[in-house]
């Protein structure tokens, strides 16, 4: 059986009241910030199959959900040529303190998660929603979703293919691994080190700006993916 886990990391672009990281409300507001539409899309899902969302609450500039806590950008300086002032100059125990005050919650929680599931006998299918802005790279993001996943887990792969066919079914044009690798630093990847490919499916979900903008975009991909998780045997509510 298969169990659904649904995550928006890049989910909005709050920072905690009383920070102030050096920024204008416009570069708060754009993609180097959060991901636009990616929390709808979630939503959407989890409505379908009666699932909550795990989402963050503040912008990636303050602290970066889908990087593991080592890495050198989970709190960046730089972000899609957004400097980020304070934190060039954070101290080691200001930085320690975002972790484990957003970070590190988050991710144990994603990881309880599944851990419960697989407990009761289910492998998890985390579906990981993300967006991307087409005038980062206009010439080669000409498609509606990029389907994030790592090519050698078969489960994986199964499930790609199912919501490939599902997206393309409803008129959404996709790509494998674009615009980002599947296999990069991030909450999914970090979770096929933990659980083996019998206990954890693991795919990331780049929705086009373009379409999460136009009204209803972001319910008709929810559509097409509530489709092809239920075609990979994800039961609805």
């Amino acid at each position: 059986m298969n169990s659904l886990l649904v995550t928006c990391e890049h989910a909005g672009h709050a920072v905690p009241a009383g920070v102030d990281l050096g920024l204008s409300d416009e570069v708060l507001r754009s993609q180097a910030s959060w991901d636009h539409g990616a929390l709808d899309v979630a939503n959407a899902v989890a409505a379908r199959f009666g699932r909550e969302v795990f989402a963050g609450e503040f912008s990636r500039l303050f602290v970066d959900l889908n990087r593991p806590s080592d890495h050198p950008d989970v709190i960046p300086e730089w972000c899609y040529g957004a400097h980020v002032p304070t934190n060039a100059t954070l101290s080691a125990q200001a930085r320690r303190q975002r972790l484990d005050a957003v970070h590190a919650p988050h991710w144990r929680r994603v990881r309880a998660a599944i851990e419960l599931e697989i407990g009761s006998g289910q492998r998890v299918v985390q579906l990981a929603s993300h967006s991307f802005c087409t005038l980062l790279d206009p010439s080669n993001r000409r498609f509606d979703v990029g389907l994030l996943f790592d090519p050698s887990r078969e489960g994986e792969l199964a499930l790609v293919d199912e919501l490939e066919a599902a997206c393309l079914a409803h008129g959404l044009s996709t790509r494998r691994n674009e615009p980002y690798t599947g296999i990069g630093p991030g909450v999914t990847s970090s979770m096929r080190v933990a659980f083996s490919a019998y206990q954890y499916v693991g795919v990331t979900i780049e929705t086009s700006h373009a379409v999460t903008m136009r009204e209803g975009g972001c319910t008709h991909v929810a559509s097409a993916l509530a489709v092809g998780l239920a075609q990979f045997g994800i039961r609805t509510a």
